[in-house]
């Protein structure tokens, strides 16, 4: 290798002079639309979705514009996409002494809304699309898992058909986590709408963004309307509901995840920049793939549908942790923002410190240590080998919608640059 292609982290000169747009799609589109859409409910003075001087029912019209968007029955509004899988799980009933089926690979919202109804999480390990591997996942079930999480991770959606025929077989509810691939779709229908529910995230570096929020999806009256009232402190305030709800409508033990005006109108402004969004990232991660597939012991994420995923990353894989971990931090050096799955304490279940001493604020441990669970699932360091290989030698790169011809050319050349140097 030639002096001038010295690697920068060895002290040579980077491939770029400033580090690419980071990973928030959604959050650096955030413009006029936007502004508008808050001015507005703003002067409306009516800030809260259910009354106010003024209403304008924001929420009300984003929960129907996802819901059409995405293909589902009913959607609804939430503060967060951990409060979705939270409202989720309980209109499911999931509570103490089940298992909930979750990838070891995942952020941690997807654990802690298991425990925090007082399940216990059953690790499943992931295969090269760093999502569920649907052959453990048949593997690990036991009589007591009574739901399974698949998590599209990445932008990228898990291998579904296996996981719900599984499903099926051992009479599984199925909560999709969408979080990180909002608007991605699996064999032309868009994640989130396979299993009873949907869970999504607008959190600010997903596909579309609030700041914060989330929704969820069903197209299970009886389910939904379970969540509605979970959702709302047991109570059923949404008018659309009425025709659903035969008879009486006590209330029931619930919580407050509602959605407000405000963040509901931006993601109104969002969601209609969302394809967009989607094409352009998904385009650009095929130009940057087909630009380095060539390059000898790299290779790339399984990807279950190409077509489906939001493009959202590049991830690929070298043949070495070691490798890994000079290519990811050499091409941060070429101001190129790279890194390897392993190192993220909030997405490898290795990690997990909280839930591997079980670190709850009461006494009684209950997930786990509950007297209605009599199953024997734990989480240990290194309980996972596979998975542990799998993340450590893997490379990530964010893509952006925004991304310039000369961006991906920068790209590119980092990645080859390094990879003549690292491999």
């Amino acid at each position: 290798m030639a002096m001038t292609d010295r690697l920068a982290i060895d002290g040579g000169t980077p491939v770029r002079r400033t580090p690419l747009l980071p990973g928030w799609p959604g959050g650096l589109l955030i413009g006029e639309e936007e502004k508008a859409a808050v001015l507005e409910v703003i002067e409306s003075q009516s800030l809260f979705r259910h009354y106010g001087p003024r209403p304008l029912h924001r929420a009300a019209s984003l929960e129907k514009a996802f819901a059409q968007a995405m293909g589902a029955r009913h959607a609804l509004a939430v503060t967060s996409g951990t409060a979705a899988l939270i409202t989720a799980l309980a209109a499911l009933g999931i509570g103490p002494g089940d298992e909930v089926a979750v990838p070891t690979y995942t952020w941690i919202a997807t654990i802690n809304a298991v425990v925090i109804l007082g399940a216990v999480p059953l690790f499943v390990d992931i295969d090269e699309s760093l999502n569920m591997d649907a052959s453990a996942l048949a593997a690990a079930v036991t009589p007591y898992t009574r739901a399974v999480i698949p998590v599209h991770m990445r932008g990228a959606p898990a291998n579904l058909a296996p996981i719900l025929e599984t499903a099926r077989t051992h009479h599984l509810s199925v909560v999709e986590d969408t979080a990180q691939a909002v608007g991605g779709r699996y064999r032309g229908r868009r994640l989130g709408t396979w299993g009873q529910f949907g869970a999504y995230s607008l959190q600010y570096h997903k596909t579309i963004t609030t700041g914060e929020g989330g929704l969820v999806t069903s197209s299970d009256p009886v389910l939904f309307e379970r969540a509605v009232r979970f959702h709302d402190q047991g109570s059923v305030r949404m008018e659309e509901l009425d025709l659903l709800i035969a008879g009486d409508s006590p209330l029931i033990i619930g919580i407050n995840f509602r959605m407000g005006e405000l963040p509901a109108a931006v993601g109104l402004a969002q969601l209609r920049k969302m394809d967009w969004i989607i094409d352009s990232m998904r385009a650009n991660a095929r130009r940057i793939r087909h630009a380095i597939e060539d390059i000898p012991g790299l290779t790339f994420r399984t990807l279950y549908d190409e077509e489906g995923e939001t493009g959202a990353t590049v991830i690929f894989f070298v043949p070495t942790a070691a490798q890994a971990d000079r290519f990811a931090r050499a091409l941060a050096a070429e101001n190129l923002p790279a890194s390897v799955p392993w190192w993220s304490g909030q997405h490898v279940y290795n990690h997990f410190d909280q839930i591997i001493n079980r670190r709850l604020l009461s006494t009684r441990k209950c997930s786990w240590e509950c007297p209605h669970y009599k199953g024997g699932a734990t989480l240990q360091k290194g309980q996972f080998p596979r998975t542990d290989a799998i993340l450590q030698r893997a490379v990530h790169l964010d893509v952006h919608p925004l991304f310039t011809d000369q961006d991906i050319s920068d790209i590119t050349a980092g990645i080859h640059k390094v990879a003549q140097a690292v491999l």
